[in-house]
């Protein structure tokens, strides 16, 4: 066979860039696979891959050889070609290298190709030395002999020789078997991706200055790590003398040494069919198998392009761990989108973005078909498609969906469409955005009286009823209520199960709101029993109003009825109707307000675990009552971190009403703790707005905010909290809000206390206690803290209250809560450092019995003195005998060191 002539220059190491940025994690990557037989760098275009190794040999020790393979030269697919170059290459190292393999390839008759292989072989078991050979573009190489040849060779490896692979896709070589046997040592494109360090130091070595943060931010979100595409930016900058930090036009895909690029080094080397199915997907966010096969058409060769996206070779990006979703690099996409743009008719466009839209339609990925029916079809086809989907998002309580949903539709869209904007307005309903609501309504009524009177326009009347029932509720206009929910029910159809269970809620609201509690409870037990549809949209919300009414009618024993027989706690579980949540919500509010503390948190903690809760809003609530718990224990910095959590989560979501209410349990817990000065700020920046007074949930932020103006004790800020609470009483009693009418007079009667005036106190005081009897509420009374006691303690003695022993057991069930609760919340550091030290002794001694006698003997003293220290202790300690004041010691701990 004649001699091949050989091109030197495939054979020469590429020189070092002077930019080039060392990554020793990359150059340590490398050196630790040196010491396996294959080491596999595989990459797309433009990622520094020969730049890597050639650095990497650069600075090591050792021979290496090199031999770049073209894309241009068929030639070297040739398997004897191929084996002659890879003997020169390998003789620059090392000049008698592969003696046997070359005098068969000049032999006159050509020898056989596995004779061939096995003389290879050996000549590379006989090398003197340890050697790397780089085998640089080897993603040119088509040819199976010279693949089986490469996977012959790495089946029985060489000890001397370390192959490094440089391809741009994964070669067709036994890599399952390698890895098996971990003799192949992989660095892919993940690696290679440049930080946003990194990042600044080329672009500061490649245009001479540093670039600002700003600046920097941008470009990393652009180019992704992507070296070259680093580098045209820096390119990019370094012509615009005057503009350090911002490029005009911006840097893009379509900018002119990018597109160049990708069209020299990306689509050079891919099929006519390739480039097409690339320019297909470039309107995708991401894509996938059956994705590419629905947007492809009748060609529907989405596995082929799949294929080809996984080995590595493009530039697309895995999005997820099992390797089946893709996208395009940033930059990479939108210089196809310019080339879809510039070679396709905007026909054949709009079906691709509509085939996308209806396949994910059929996936139920409503935020991705949006944006591709506004391409194709435009911002009413789109409205209509959530249309659509609105009312099942509703149902499934998919409503950050939903959410997310409208916020893709132009605004204009969605303000001119009654569909759209009652989705808009049930979503503020649930958000508790109830303020908002009424001018909303307004819109969509403008909108109906020009819209036809067709099945669509009918549904959304009655459910813009349902919902101005609700506002007629929360405005206390009962009657008003009552009249637009049961015209709402008249007419909505039952597939507007939502709607139908609010306005059957509402009735029953006006009910109790008029006084008529026994209807109002009889018109929802009814509605349960023939409710229908899914749980969550029906029974749930018709339960939660029952147990709502039951706690507004504080009705403890009703609403503890209701949680058990809807809401049974078993274990963790609760397998009643609707949200195990609710049902956690409402036993431990139940045992909270009854100082059942041990077991409140037991019942509450359960429903904080993650995944839960389908409704966060019920977590937040569950959140609160825990937090009083806590504080209640005496673990006050658990209470503050549960609160402060819970507010940090709803002001990062934009949950205004809930971060409203949130930030009144701050300071209320805050009021709690003795950090006045936080309350005070809270009130200060306190904006009421309209007040509504339906309260329902655990806590009011007006009673929160009338107890620190309380709390301030300045004849302003008490005339202040007097107003409120006249006013508060005022509505409470005529809406029938008995839990929350029992606070303001209590409220009230603190006042008078601390205005001297003990008979107006105490019959404020005794309204309470009397209304407050039946449901056996404890922390309501004990939570507005210990100036309440005295005038408790008053009524105990008759004052205040006509008749009745029950209530006077009651009170003294709310004055041991309060010993109680003093004795958590004094602590043993600060009653110890009250005692004195021969007050401590003198405690030990009563603690065994001692008399008065023998402790004057014991500690040399008088019994006089003993006396007087007895005293002091009782004072102290709040205790009105020996054996109170013993227990009250040994639950603080202050027997040990005394």
């Amino acid at each position: 066979m004649p001699s091949l002539q050989i091109v030197r220059s495939k054979l020469q190491r590429p020189r070092e860039s002077g930019d080039f940025i060392a990554r020793s994690e990359l150059l340590a990557l490398l050196e630790a696979g040196s010491n396996r037989p294959l080491t596999l760098l595989v990459a797309p275009a433009g990622y520094g891959k020969t730049a890597l190794v050639a650095h990497w040999l650069a600075g090591r020790n050792g021979l290496a050889a090199w031999l770049s393979l073209d894309r241009d030269d068929s030639d070297d697919s040739d398997p004897i070609v191929f084996i002659h170059y890879l003997a020169a290459a390998l003789r620059t190292a090392v000049p008698d290298a592969c003696a046997e393999t070359l005098a068969h390839l000049d032999a006159v008759q050509q020898v056989p190709w596995a004779l061939l292989a096995g003389s290879l072989s050996n000549d590379l078991a006989a090398l003197p030395v340890p050697l790397v050979l780089v085998l640089d573009n080897y993603h040119h190489i088509d040819s199976p002999p010279i693949h089986a040849l490469l996977d012959r060779l790495l089946a029985h490896p060489a000890s001397a020789l370390h192959l490094l692979l440089i391809a741009r896709h994964d070669p067709p070589l036994s890599l399952g078997a390698l890895r098996v046997r971990e003799e192949v040592n992989e660095i892919r494109m993940r690696d290679l991706q440049l930080s946003q360090r990194e990042t600044a130091i080329l672009l500061e070595r490649c245009t001479g200055h540093p670039i600002s943060a700003a600046a920097l931010d941008r470009l990393q979100t652009c180019c992704e790590g992507w070296p070259v595409g680093v580098r045209l930016a820096a390119r990019a900058l370094r012509r615009q003398r005057d503009v350090v930090d911002v490029l005009e036009p911006p840097f893009s895909g379509s900018t002119r040494e990018v597109e160049q690029y990708f069209f020299e080094e990306v689509l050079a080397g891919q099929s006519v069919t390739t480039r097409d199915y690339l320019l297909r997907t470039s309107i995708l966010d991401r894509f996938c198998e059956p994705l590419c096969n629905a947007i492809l058409g009748e060609v529907r060769d989405g596995h082929s392009f799949m294929q080809w996206v996984s080995s590595g070779s493009l530039l697309c990006i895995a999005i997820d761990d099992h390797l089946n979703w893709y996208r395009h690099l940033r930059l990479f996409r939108e210089f196809l989108q310019r080339q879809l743009d510039l070679h396709y008719p905007a026909s054949e466009i709009a079906e691709l973005h509509r085939r996308a839209a209806a396949w994910f339609e059929t996936q139920d990925l409503l935020e991705e078909a949006i944006p591709q029916v506004l391409a194709a079809a435009g911002a009413t086809a789109a409205g209509h498609l959530l249309v659509r989907h609105g009312r099942r998002l509703l149902n499934q309580e998919q409503r950050p969906r939903l959410e997310r949903c409208l916020r893709l539709l132009p605004p204009d869209t969605v303000e001119e469409n009654p569909e759209l904007l009652l989705l808009k307005a049930w979503l503020m309903y649930h958000q508790g955005r109830h303020v908002e609501t009424p001018s909303l309504l307004d819109r969509i009524e403008v909108l109906l009286e020009s819209a036809a009177d067709d099945l669509p326009a009918a549904a959304v009347r009655d459910n813009v009823l349902a919902l101005r029932s609700l506002q007629h509720y929360l405005e206390g206009q009962a009657d008003m209520a009552t009249r637009a929910a049961e015209q709402a029910l008249q007419s909505l159809p039952k597939e507007y199960a939502q709607a139908r269970v609010l306005a059957q809620a509402v009735i029953a609201g006006a009910r109790q709101m008029c006084g008529d509690l026994v209807g109002a409870r009889q018109s929802l037990h009814a509605e349960l029993a023939r409710a229908s549809g899914p749980v969550d949209v029906c029974q749930a919300p018709l339960l939660a109003a029952l147990c709502f009414i039951d706690w507004m009618a504080a009705d403890l024993s009703a609403l503890k009825w209701t949680a058990n027989q809807h809401y049974p706690l078993c274990g963790d579980r609760l397998p009643g109707v609707g949200s195990p949540v609710l049902g956690r919500y409402f036993h431990g509010l139940v045992q909270y307000q009854r100082n059942e503390l041990a077991l409140a948190e037991a019942t509450l903690l359960p429903a904080l675990a993650p995944g839960s809760a389908p409704r966060p809003g019920y977590r937040t609530e569950v959140s609160f009552v825990l937090s009083a718990v806590y504080q209640a224990l005496g673990q006050t910095d658990l209470a503050r971190e549960l609160v402060d959590t819970v507010c940090e989560h709803l002001r990062r979501s934009g949950n205004s009403p809930a971060l409203f209410r949130a930030h009144a349990c701050q300071a209320d817990l805050a009021l709690r703790q003795g950090r006045t000065d936080a309350a005070r700020e809270w009130a200060r920046n306190f904006d009421p707005g309209p007040i509504q007074f339906v309260y329902r949930f655990s806590n009011a932020p007006h009673l929160t905010l009338a107890r620190v103006w309380i709390a301030e004790g300045s004849a302003e800020s008490h005339e202040q909290a007097t107003r409120l609470l006249q006013l508060l009483e005022t509505e409470l009693m005529a809406r029938h809000n008995v839990r929350f009418l029992i606070e303001v007079l209590a409220l009230k009667a603190l006042l008078r206390h601390l205005h001297g005036e003990e008979t107006a106190a105490c019959e404020l005081l005794g309204r309470a206690v009397v209304l407050a009897q039946p449901g056996g509420f404890i922390r309501l009374f004990v939570d507005l803290g210990q100036e309440l006691v005295p005038p408790l303690k008053r009524l105990q003695t008759g004052q205040g209250i006509v008749g009745h022993a029950a209530h006077v057991r009651y009170v003294g069930q709310i004055l041991a809560a309060f010993n109680d609760d003093w004795l958590v919340n004094a602590g043993r550091q600060q009653m110890a450092a009250d005692l004195t030290r021969r007050e401590l002794k003198i405690l030990k001694l009563l603690a065994v019995r001692l008399s008065n006698i023998e402790i004057s003997e014991e500690l040399c003293i008088s019994r006089a003195t003993v006396k007087r220290h007895t005293q002091n202790i009782y004072r102290k300690l709040r205790a009105s005998s020996r054996r109170e004041a013993v227990f009250k010691a040994r639950t603080l701990n202050l027997l040990v060191d005394a």
